[in-house]
């Protein structure tokens, strides 16, 4: 009888170049950040974010998609969210304000995708997450849009053990009846959940080649393109300038009257 092979000792077959480049980059980023994510020192996770957004996000999704960190600002009450892990933006919708390569302040309505980072997810990483993709549901846009900022979940592990519970079935027990703002959970080398209309879709990992992070790059890839067309073409001006106060109103030609009726100008 030959040897069983065991979940690590599996091979996968790439279906073409494109995808075995993709999965020697996560390979080589996620054991990178899982070895950042052993140290003991204050600054794990900021270097395991900085081996992610280098390793990972930023070299495998598409040019045109900005990845970041920091705070998103809502251009009517310039109120801000709390600190983002990750934001995946078009700058060609609007121009994030950087402070250096990759922090910064970004416009709500360029940011096509936040992701929450974890090391070892947790029920209450689950519910700090679920809270705070909530608030950003609030945030208003400048125009009115189907595709809102879309909310994920991406964990280097989980606490959970054993097949009884998944971290799917836990973030159930956190959101209950309410809506749902995370619409997307991978776990490295164990699963990828999404969204899909009244369910939740499941792809589980079958080998230690991290399928499960391939989907999850692929949804990203698949959808960013509608969020963005939805987006419109909002302008920075809306940001930067201040409400217009007519004090004075000077006709630009003789024998012209020109007078405010409310919120209108009457010319005459």
């Amino acid at each position: 009888m030959g040897k069983h092979k065991t979940k690590k000792e599996a091979i996968v077959k790439n279906r073409n170049q494109i995808q075995a480049f993709l999965r020697a980059k996560i390979i080589g980023a996620i054991h990178s950040a899982r070895a950042a994510a052993n140290l003991t020192h204050q600054g794990v996770k900021g270097n395991v974010l900085e081996i992610l957004v280098r390793d990972l996000f930023r070299p495998l999704l598409p040019a045109d998609v900005g990845v970041g960190t920091g705070q998103i600002i809502e251009c009517e009450t310039g109120k801000l969210s709390k600190q983002i892990d990750i934001v995946l933006y078009d700058k060609s919708i609007l121009p994030p304000i950087l402070f250096d390569e990759s922090i910064g302040i970004f416009p709500l309505e360029s940011v096509l995708y936040t992701i929450e980072v974890k090391t070892r997810l947790t029920r209450k990483d689950l519910q700090t997450a679920h809270n705070s993709a909530l608030e950003l549901r609030d945030f208003n846009f400048l125009y009115s849009t189907e595709e809102r900022v879309r909310s994920v979940i991406f964990a280097l592990d989980t606490d959970l053990s054993g097949n009884r519970k998944t971290d799917i079935g836990r973030y159930k027990e956190v959101y209950k009846e309410d809506t749902i703002p995370i619409v997307a959970i991978c776990i490295a080398g164990k699963a990828y959940w999404f969204m899909s209309g009244t369910a939740w879709v499941c792809h589980t990992s079958e080998t230690d080649n991290f399928d499960e992070i391939l989907g999850f790059l692929g949804g990203i890839m698949n959808t960013y393109p509608q969020i963005r067309k939805a987006r419109g073409q909002p302008t920075l001006g809306n940001y930067i300038l201040n409400q217009p106060t007519a004090t004075e109103l000077i006709p630009i030609r003789e024998k012209m009257t020109v007078s405010i009726d409310g919120n209108n100008i009457k010319i005459t």
